[in-house]
């Protein structure tokens, strides 16, 4: 094969290169609208626990779901949804302070009530208990 061959090649190859490299962005951009979309409709508070699951509800495969949120979010889907779940926790907490705990860790889709203690003190610094009494 001539230079001039070669050269034709290696320039339709670098083409190609340009064209993968872009493809990335159209795919997060449906990627993005399908976790904005997600967390918008609180999505997070169904108790599913499975990432695949979450992925095939909204549209994606869960490698795209993984990589968004640590590209994006900064931490893994499991700490990001469990920091939404928390966050809404904490709201329902002061909103409803006669409602019982495990109520409202069922209603932010952990079935659990040690678990959701534990998680929320990972996340607050605190328990359930000791936040509502901080902030009644």
């Amino acid at each position: 094969m001539s230079l001039a061959g070669k050269t034709g090649i290696l320039s339709r190859l670098g083409g190609l290169l340009d064209k993968w490299k872009q493809a990335p962005s159209s795919s997060g951009s449906k990627v993005a609208a399908a976790v904005n979309q997600w967390e918008k409709n609180r999505g997070y508070l169904l108790p599913e626990g499975n990432p695949s699951q979450v992925a095939k509800r909204m549209g994606i495969t869960s490698d795209q779901l993984f990589h968004y949120c640590i590209e994006e979010k900064g931490e893994d889907f499991r700490t990001w949804r469990t920091r939404l779940r928390i966050e809404e926790a904490k709201k329902q907490l002061i909103a409803e302070p006669d409602t019982p705990f495990s109520v409202i860790a069922r209603r932010v889709g952990i079935n659990d009530r040690s678990n959701f203690s534990r998680l929320f003190r990972e996340q607050t610094g605190m328990l359930p208990s000791e936040y509502r009494a901080s902030k009644m």
